[in-house]
This record gives structure tokens, sequence and C-alpha cells, in this order.
């Protein structure tokens, strides 16, 4: 519940706002020892990300500014509750320093430039951090609207050459284990095959039959195991194949 006990120690958010040309802040502090009267002002003078120069000119010159402390808070989730609250509806104006305050819900060209340069170079391939990783991953639930989106941006799209070459690269060598290729095969086994249920189109067929031609097939040369027969041997496909046939092959 908001208040305005100033003279207690509690979270609290204020306004900032510089005469010059009236470019307006609203924050959240809630790491104040002292209470928010002997704080603001004095020892904290705001947290903008988008804009440190504002703040830091209101440390140097506070003439030059008009603010003041809004509400105190009970407890760290209800002040960051309400700035949220707020921000939503100041983040967009272009009066006001809030593009990118927590939590981030806007990030301008600007603030996506600084931050690429402040990770450039970084590393995060630390064990803890792959480990959260792989447990995100698994832990995460995509849902029908999540895939409809990604088929829509990536539909039509075609990587370069250069690219793929190094996606082969990246693969070559690799060795799937047995758990691993069982899990794959479960993983597109019956309903959750892409294909289930459906058939190739004429056009489709003709298209896979066109990319065929001339390629040597992946088992020619390749020698059977004892017992083990092509369920199309001996079937001479320049006629219109028989359904009963293939299944004697079978």
């Amino acid at each position: 519940m908001k208040s305005k006990e100033f003279n207690k120690v509690k979270p609290y958010t204020y306004f900032i706002k510089r005469k010059s040309d009236n470019l307006k802040y609203h924050g959240v502090r809630w790491a104040n020892k002292v209470a928010p009267l002997s704080d603001f002002s004095f020892i904290y003078f705001g947290s903008s990300k988008s804009d440190k120069d504002f703040c830091e000119e209101f440390k140097r010159n506070k003439d030059n500014f008009v603010y003041k402390i809004c509400w105190t808070f009970n407890s760290i989730e209800e002040a960051r509750n309400y700035e949220t609250k707020i921000n939503k509806k100041i983040y967009r104006r272009f009066d006001w320093v809030n593009k990118n305050a927590f939590p981030a819900i806007f990030l301008d060209e600007e603030s996506k430039r600084k931050i690429s340069i402040s990770k450039k170079g970084k590393s995060f391939s630390s064990e803890k951090h792959k480990a959260a990783v792989i447990k995100s991953n698994k832990t995460r639930i995509l849902g029908p609207e999540f895939y409809a989106k990604c088929s829509k941006i990536n539909k039509g799209k075609k990587f370069p050459k250069e690219f793929r070459e190094k996606i082969s690269n990246s693969r070559k060598g690799m060795k799937l284990s047995k758990l691993h290729k069982k899990n794959i095969g479960l993983g597109v086994k019956g309903e959750k095959n892409g294909m289930f249920g459906r058939n190739h189109s004429p056009d489709t067929r003709k298209k896979i039959s066109n990319a065929r031609i001339g390629k040597a097939p992946w088992n020619k040369g390749k020698k059977y195991k004892t017992g083990n027969i092509p369920w199309n041997k001996g079937i001479n496909w320049k006629r219109k194949i028989n359904r009963k046939e293939v299944n004697n092959y079978v």
C-alpha cells in the first residue's frame, strides 16, 4: 500500500524534471539505508539507464531541476509494481527519459546500440550459464502461436551459402548416441510427424523427382545384411505399381 511516510526507511518513488527542456523522469528506489527525505537528492540522484547524463546533471546542479518524492511503500514488490504501472503509460512519450526503466519494456535504437557495445568481447559460456540455458530450454513450453509466428518469419527465407557451409562444417564428424537417435525417432513418430495423415501433392512429388535426377541413391553399392531384402526389389518402376505386389515384398 502506498503512503507518504517520507521519514521512515521505506522503498519510494520519485519524480525529476529539468527546467530547461521539461524533460522528465520517474523512478523507484528500494536500496536506501535511510529515510527518503535524507536519501533522495543527498545520497541518491536517480538511475536512468537510457540517459545517464540526465541524472549526472541533476547530481551536479539540483537548481536546474524540479524534483520530489512521490510515494513510499511497505515492500519492494509494491514499489516496483507501481513504477511499472506508471512507466507503461509514459515510456513512449518523447518528453520522458523512461525508455528502458525497470522492467525493460521498450528499447530504442540508441539503447540497443549501447547494450550491444557493452556485451562485445564478453563470454557467456561458463558452466553455470550453460546449465541455466539447458534448464531453460528443457522447461520451456512453446504454444501453437509461437510456432505459427516462427513459420511466418522464416517462410521464403534463404540463408547465404557461406552460412550454410558453416552449419555443415560444424556438424561434420558429429556422432549421435543410440539414445539420442532413439529420441529423435520418437520425436517424429506418429502424430508428431509433420506429414502424419497427409500426402505430397503431385507438384511436390514432381519437384522431389526432378531434384533427384542424376544423383546416386544413398545405398548404391552397399550390401544388405543377411535376410534383409529391399521392399522394392524386383519391382519394375516403368509400369504402374500394384499395391498388392508391393505388399508381397514388405
